[in-house]
């Protein structure tokens, strides 16, 4: 509630100023915490709670709308970017989105990466999470949305397994960020 009515202050002095017409109005939030779920408090693993953020983006001139595409909040930079009629840095790692923002059902990513405690990957249907102790998560998130059963040690789910342990680490290599699961916190 207190959110919302500064966000509502904040329009309406974009509208008595005249400035919404050509004011792009991002907002979001720091990820989650556990409030139980799984058993964990605070932000202490790489679970759906903890790594999604809410994202809400208003565009002069662009109707609303909702999407499911994956992003990553480095992509912001690079999408307000081309949005201001700017060339995006070469050296920028984000992607834009305004692909997604002109068409919903729109796709620029198959996968995000989040960092804590070692490092995951998330995609339309599965989430891997591979921690700096060593310990694998898999859920497949069409069956099991809430990631309550790990799939990991499920012989059924290897191929799915070898494969987002392959796509995890080909992103990450894509990525340039020199990595070392053990300092990741």
């Amino acid at each position: 509630t207190f959110m919302d009515e500064q966000v509502g202050r904040i329009i309406n002095e974009l509208d008595r100023l005249d400035l919404r017409k050509n004011t792009a109005i991002v907002l979001l939030s720091d990820h989650g915490y556990h409030l139980g779920e799984h058993t964990f408090w605070q932000k202490s693993n790489l679970h759906e709670e903890v790594v999604r953020v809410p994202l809400i983006i208003s565009i002069p001139g662009m109707k609303p709308g909702k999407t499911d595409a994956i992003t990553e909040l480095i992509d912001i930079y690079p999408t307000l970017t081309q949005l201001a009629g700017l060339s995006i840095p070469p050296d920028v790692q984000g992607k834009s989105f305004l692909p997604v923002l002109k068409n919903p059902a729109a796709s620029i990513k198959t996968g995000a990466l989040s960092f804590h405690r070692g490092v995951a990957l998330r995609e339309e249907y599965f989430a891997y999470m591979r921690y700096t102790d060593g310990t694998e998560e898999l859920y497949d998130m069409k069956i099991d949305p809430l990631q309550f059963t790990n799939q990991a040690p499920n012989p059924t789910y290897y191929k799915n397994l070898n494969l987002m342990q392959k796509k995890l680490t080909t992103r990450i290599k894509e990525t340039g960020i020199a990595f070392d699961e053990k300092e990741t916190n």
